[in-house]
């Protein structure tokens, strides 16, 4: 970064306002709406109540130049840009400067508008966040950002996930291959013992193309199992049967608090897991749909994974007895929606859990032996 940068991105908010002084402030509060990309970022300003400025476009070093001397015109600059690929990393170098930078969840700027590109959306933020600080807690979704260790940790556990998918994906190509030829072959066809004996049954041509992709399959087992050992040993203390030290693990890092839930419905409504609603006119006829999917989606796999395992290990879990008839029923419907009420009951309680609101006896599971 270039020389002229490096005071100001050291530089606190007090120190700023010390050096600027307070004469220079034209504006009680400065809100910045930022577009951000990989090439560039869109800014839009908007000064107290003022209408929104042109937008403007910068770099990255230039943006954080810009945002500086806004905090000499301000008694207080706010900041926000959506979610994406970059990260938190300009979250963090804003607030370094003093700017209370928010990131908000992705979603659909154009309301309907056929028109949309960066300026647009740039606007629209900072629109938005006029609102939201206003006390429309609807005009934005914030997201919590979690601190550089956490994101360490979660981005480990994901990459588990994700060297499975990775093997799924390379175990599916070789098997679409024997089919082409007319062997239709299931399981794990790279593990040596299985591969030794497929290497007689087929052509010397297609045994050369899959230990190709068997030897990066094998060394994905062994990350894999790597990975999957050392996630389990990082839990600590006793955990329920079923649960699985690696999904607890998981399920753990990508919650990061579980003291930032205030009550059982934000726990609900944080793993996707609450009824989406359609109602209208008389308040009696409340009108349920399906769940609304708008929580963390690893966090509803984990769930959905742990309740299946309750329906063998823990029986006796107060939900599982609840829902028994259908979970072991021939309706898919219906199985489905009940394992859904599971998994939602269940992460309800793993939140008391972990706040020492109850303990898992008290909620009906056995602990685990190991």
């Amino acid at each position: 970064m270039k020389e002229y940068l490096l005071k100001p991105i050291t530089e606190t908010a007090a120190q700023a306002r010390q050096t600027k002084g307070q004469k220079g402030k034209i504006a009680k509060q400065i809100l910045l709406g930022i577009d951000a990309h990989l090439k560039g970022y869109q800014l839009c300003r908007k000064i107290d109540a003022g209408g929104l400025q042109p937008v403007q476009s910068f770099s990255l070093e230039k943006l954080l130049l810009f945002g500086y001397k806004q905090l000499g015109l301000a008694e207080k600059v706010y900041a926000v840009y959506e979610a994406g690929p970059l990260g938190y990393v300009l979250y963090r170098k804003l607030r370094e400067l003093g700017i209370e930078a928010m990131v908000c969840a992705p979603e659909s700027l154009e309301a309907g508008s056929k028109r949309k590109h960066n300026k647009i959306d740039a606007s629209k933020l900072a629109g938005r966040l006029y609102n939201y600080l206003g006390g429309d807690r609807y005009a934005l979704r914030i997201v919590r950002v979690p601190s550089p260790e956490q994101e360490r940790l979660r981005a480990r556990s994901r990459q588990h996930d994700q060297l499975v998918r990775s093997r799924k994906a390379l175990g599916a190509q070789g098997r679409s291959l024997m089919l082409t030829q007319g062997y239709g072959i299931k399981g794990s066809w790279w593990r040596p013992k299985t591969f030794d004996k497929l290497r007689v049954l087929l052509p010397e041509w297609i045994s050369q193309e899959l230990a190709v992709w068997q030897s990066s399959l094998l060394l994905l087992d062994q990350q894999i199992a790597q990975l999957k050992t050392e996630l389990g040993q990082s839990l600590q203390g006793p955990r329920p049967k079923g649960f699985g030290a690696l999904s607890l693990t998981q399920l753990d890092r990508e919650v990061f608090d579980w003291h930032r839930f205030a009550n059982t419905r934000s726990v609900g409504c944080f793993g996707g897991l609450c009824p989406s609603e359609h109602s209208t006119g008389d308040r009696s006829k409340q009108r349920l749909g399906s769940i609304t999917k708008v929580g963390n989606p690893r966090i509803r796999v984990l769930l959905v994974e742990m309740a299946w395992r309750l329906v063998r290990f823990q029986p006796q879990y107060q939900p599982i007895q609840k829902w028994y008839t259908a979970l072991t029923g021939t309706n898919k419907a219906l199985k489905k929606k009940a394992i859904v009420a599971v998994a939602r009951r269940l992460f309800i309680d793993i939140w008391r859990i972990r706040t020492g609101r109850t303990t898992a006896q008290e909620v009906g599971l056995i602990l685990s032996n190991d």
